[in-house]
């Protein structure tokens, strides 16, 4: 058999869920598994639009970007305008798919799904398409005809389909966002703190500062270190260059800085706080490694849906003016970070490749 995923650069969770079936099926079975950049195959302006277009709005006018998000959860003009947009640049997914020869394809992002819905809906491809939501509440940009099945990350979800988009109860999967299996292999703390560099009894605060605006993660960052007491810091830029070196000049003793790193699971699981935006990768690799979480800065739309659900079911603090003493809080109170753990092993998704898998597997 073979499977086509399909990602997108609209931030880096696509890809890494992308990533993560990828490599199930690879180790799994013996399906041949390609993937690619939808909306880059949608051409260079299109993509630039669409990846970029985001970011500036989400950055620049977030109050603007979150009525756009709210207005378009439905039928309207807006999602008409978007859908033809999108259905016009389906076409430059066919040639790929045509020297492929698919059996199933994934889509993980919604613009990419409304491609392939109208494809399929033409009659020009014949592929199962599973359409994977990379959220944790559900939104209308998600929903296409010519879908055969949509995996979401709760049962929650499930209702939402059928309730607000009349789509059937069996064509939507709770089976969770897919991460890669190595979060959520068992961890020794002690061990991973000592195999990468920290002091095996002090607690550990992950700051995932490469998803900051670089105008508000100096002042944040200090805030929390001046405040949260007796615990060590490991600050990661990620791709930032230029927000590592601004942080090398203002960095504490207790902190070990980092750029991007390919082991982000070990500095999970040596961790006891993320601070981190609530991205729905981020959000389900923090789950996978029963880490509880602060979320700083949500922009309106699915990242404050995301971090609403996260505190409605005892995973997250939503920080606020005031960071360093919520931190201080939260660390130094044993009894509610274990309550937090606790939740994360509840919400979290099992398996979710090995269900993807399955699925598609008792579907051909």
């Amino acid at each position: 058999m073979k499977i086509l995923i399909y990602t997108a650069s609209t931030g880096g969770g696509h890809k890494r869920a992308a990533q993560a079936l990828m490599e199930y099926f690879q180790k799994n079975s013996d399906h041949e598994v390609k993937i690619a950049d939808g909306l880059e195959m949608g051409g260079n302006v299109y993509n630039y639009l669409v990846c970029e277009g985001y970011s500036v709005l989400v950055k620049k006018t977030p109050r603007l970007y979150g009525k756009i998000y709210k207005d378009s959860d439905k039928r309207s003009a807006l999602n008409s305008l978007t859908n033809n947009i999108n259905n016009s640049r389906g076409k430059h997914l066919l040639p790929m798919i045509e020297e492929f020869k698919p059996d199933v394809i994934i889509s993980c992002h919604a613009f990419v799904t409304t491609m392939l819905g109208k494809l399929k809906t033409d009659g020009k491809i014949s592929a199962k398409i599973i359409a994977l939501v990379t959220d944790f509440k559900s939104h209308y940009t998600y929903i296409a005809n010519g879908i055969d099945h949509y995996i979401v990350s709760s049962n929650e979800m499930v209702d939402d389909f059928k309730r607000k988009y009349n789509i059937d109860r069996t064509r939507v999967h709770p089976y969770g966002i897919p991460v890669l299996e190595r979060f959520s292999a068992p961890a020794d703390k002690a061990v991973v703190k000592r195999t990468i560099g920290l002091e095996e009894d002090v607690k550990t605060v992950l700051f995932m500062a490469g998803s900051f605006g670089v105008t508000e993660v100096f002042d944040f960052y200090r805030e929390i270190a001046d405040k949260a007491g007796n615990c060590q810091f490991i600050v990661i830029t990620g791709n930032n260059e230029k927000l590592f070196k601004k942080f090398e000049k203002i960095a504490r003793s207790n902190t070990k800085l980092l750029m991007f790193v390919s082991n982000v699971e070990d500095y999970m699981h040596a961790s006891d706080i993320i601070i981190t935006k609530p991205g729905g990768l981020t959000v389900s690799e923090s789950l996978q490694c029963e880490l509880p979480m602060a979320i700083y800065s949500a922009y309106p739309g699915q990242e404050k849906d995301n971090a609403d659900y996260l505190r409605e079911n005892g995973v997250a603090i939503l920080l606020d003016k005031n960071p360093g003493d919520a931190i201080r809080n939260l660390i130094n109170n044993e009894i509610i970070l274990e309550k937090m753990r606790e939740n994360c092993r509840k919400i979290r998704s099992n398996n979710s490749s090995k269900k993807i898998l399955e699925l598609i597997e008792s579907s051909n």
